[in-house]
């Protein structure tokens, strides 16, 4: 078997970067400063460069020539076929999961299921969007579907920023749980049919939410944010959720969730 190649520097600034794409602290439309990266990774421009150009074609980041590179910013008609995609590639999950799942998959999904209940997930570390994400997982590998599971990670990944105070919508968390008894029952009944449609409608319903919800910033999700440098002297660069969703503590919502 082929040992797998150590990972270089470019590689392992592209995966800090991303994670702070993801999780905002690099907000959508933010300039990137690549001598400030490069300072603050301890390396030559040369790895952040090349890790900036991965970014660039995994869709996180847009580089215009002469102009600079920006932090990808999703328009609402882009954030509406992501939504639409995902809806259809959950629903091709939770369906082969029906027919795949094991006996301890199943009894692993009632478990999260139950843990997830909004009174006993508040009681527990990371709160519902822990709760959520078990969930999720489990239907996940139940498919049996490495390739689908990437396509679905990269769509959640690239909307999460847009996302990160989703169960803080008022009435969504126990919506949420609620459509998610529809799935496992779908499930563990062994009805592809039913757990197909189950699983797209529950995140067409989690996005139609979001999208009324955005309706109401007609200048966007996020305010302009400027460059790096004009952040840093400023406030951290997360702080420009605060005006859409109300104040965040740090840290909260770290994975994609639904």
């Amino acid at each position: 078997m082929q040992k797998p190649y150590p990972a270089t520097a470019a590689d392992r600034i592209r995966q800090t970067l991303e994670d702070q794409i993801v999780n905002a602290e690099l907000p959508p439309g933010l300039a990137l400063d690549e001598a400030l990266l490069a300072q603050r990774c301890g390396v030559s421009r040369t790895p952040v460069r090349d890790a900036l150009l991965q970014l660039s074609a995994q869709g996180f980041v847009h580089i215009k020539p002469r102009v600079g590179i920006f932090v990808a910013a999703l328009e609402p008609g882009e954030l509406a076929n992501m939504f639409e995609t995902l809806a259809y590639l959950e629903g091709l999950c939770a369906g082969l999961a029906s027919q795949r799942i094991t006996q301890a998959g199943r009894a692993e999904l009632l478990a999260a299921h139950r843990d997830a209940e909004p009174a006993r997930a508040a009681s527990r570390p990371g709160g519902y969007a822990a709760a959520n994400l078990a969930f999720h997982d489990i239907l996940y590998r139940a498919s049996g579907n490495s390739y689908l599971i990437q396509q679905i990670m990269a769509i959640r990944k690239r909307t999460h920023p847009y996302r990160l105070r989703h169960f803080d919508q008022p009435g969504r968390l126990a919506c949420s749980w609620r459509e998610h008894a529809g799935v496992l029952e779908a499930v563990l009944d062994g009805d592809e049919r039913a757990a197909s449609q189950a699983a797209t409608r529950h995140i067409v319903e989690g996005g139609q939410q979001f999208r009324e919800f955005a309706e109401r910033f007609p200048q966007g999700l996020y305010a302009a944010v400027g460059s790096m440098r004009a952040a840093e002297q400023a406030a951290p660069a997360a702080a420009t959720l605060a005006w859409l969703y109300g104040p965040r503590t740090a840290g909260r919502h770290t994975k994609p969730v639904n």
